[in-house]
């Protein structure tokens, strides 16, 4: 595209603005990636949250796959915040990303006390950034969500509230676990209110993310933090599966549904090939 100085970007054709949402009570750093479109083929949106740390590789991930046509032009809108790198965003992202309030979880990480924004955020994306896009950017009408981790608790939940936010939703690794499987009631509320859930989702987690996974890979943390793991018995394998499984035995008449389990992966290794195969799922690539 016209209009980037490319020279002097490590990644082309991207942009960086600042939005103040009066929700959050807070600034975001939007990033945004061009991946394609034209006057008679306008991109669709691509929202990624964690955009300190999955931009660059929703971006290129896109532009790679455009390479043998697998996807559509895609418009990639990172949502992240004023700091450095995804190891800086802790706090917040917590906060952001979590329905509720979890004490359990308080008392082994003080540090994030910050939690139970979700609703805030979630009416950041619809009331102030979704109007910012369509606003700004000629683009279709069609948005698809990536979280990963707390991301996929996020996008778990604004999916069995207000589904109609985004048409497919890419759920990676869900923290599922978050404030006694609060989640699952999140959908049988859902179920008992709805005949229908009128989407296209795709679930996938690590094969390592089970509880003995979890040890592993902490391996090599210090001896605090490695306690911190074990302290909890958390198997995100079987609460996705367990999620996937729920929402398939509704038989929502207009949900597509599907899911992976990710051989020889751990938490920290699997978000993108969580995306990777979630894009070419949601957007029919060959397989």
């Amino acid at each position: 595209m016209s209009g980037f100085d490319n020279d002097y970007s490590p990644l082309a054709d991207t942009e960086v603005h600042y939005l103040r949402s009066a929700h959050v009570d807070d600034e975001f750093k939007i990033f945004v990636g061009h991946c394609g479109g034209s006057d008679a083929q306008p991109p669709v949106v691509l929202y990624v949250s964690d955009a300190n740390g999955m931009f660059a590789t929703a971006v290129d991930m896109v532009r790679f796959m455009h390479l043998s046509a697998h996807l559509p032009p895609i418009l990639v809108i990172g949502i992240g915040y004023r700091m450095g790198g995804i190891a800086d965003t802790k706090v917040v992202r917590t906060r952001d990303f979590t329905p509720t309030v979890d004490r359990a979880f308080a008392k082994y990480f003080p540090s994030q006390s910050m939690m139970g924004g979700a609703s805030q955020f979630l009416a950041f994306i619809r009331d102030e950034l979704q109007p910012w896009v369509t606003t700004r950017y000629r683009v279709a009408d069609d948005a698809t969500y990536f979280g990963h981790s707390l991301g996929g608790l996020f996008g778990t939940y604004v999916m069995l509230t207000k589904p109609h936010t985004f048409r497919r939703y890419a759920i990676g690794s869900p923290s599922l676990w978050w404030h006694r499987d609060m989640m699952f009631d999140y959908e049988a509320r859902y179920a008992e209110t709805h005949d229908d859930l009128p989407v296209r989702a795709f679930f996938a987690v690590g094969a390592f993310e089970d509880h003995d996974g979890r040890q592993r890979e902490a391996s090599r943390l210090s001896a605090e933090e490695r306690a911190a793991a074990a302290l909890r018995y958390i198997d995100m394998v079987a609460d996705t599966e367990r999620m996937v499984d729920l929402l398939r035995r509704r038989k929502y008449p207009h949900l597509e549904i599907e899911s992976a389990v990710l051989g020889d992966e751990f938490h920290i290794t699997v978000p993108q090939l969580n995306l990777s195969r979630a894009l070419r799922h949601l957007f029919d690539a060959p397989r």
